[in-house]
């Protein structure tokens, strides 16, 4: 996992930012997984493994809910 997605994770889960914060690092984070993928490179198991808990919690917003698990099945391999 790269810093900067270290970074986005962290802005995903912390409940002190703003949701519009929060919906922003979840796009960037979606593309980076784009771009990896266009490159042919593997997701990061930890990447996927946050998205899938944030797509199941119950603190999580709906939109960003669908979109974190959105992003699940397009890129878990």
């Amino acid at each position: 996992m790269t810093p900067e997605e270290k970074d986005l994770i962290n802005q995903i889960r912390s409940e002190v930012t703003e949701l519009k914060s929060r919906e922003k690092a979840l796009k960037r984070l979606g593309e980076i997984l784009e771009e990896n993928f266009i490159l042919d490179l593997l997701p990061s198991r930890a990447v996927i493994q946050v998205l899938e808990k944030i797509a199941s919690s119950r603190a999580t917003p709906g939109g960003s809910k669908r979109k974190a698990k959105a992003l699940v099945q397009t890129y878990k391999i």
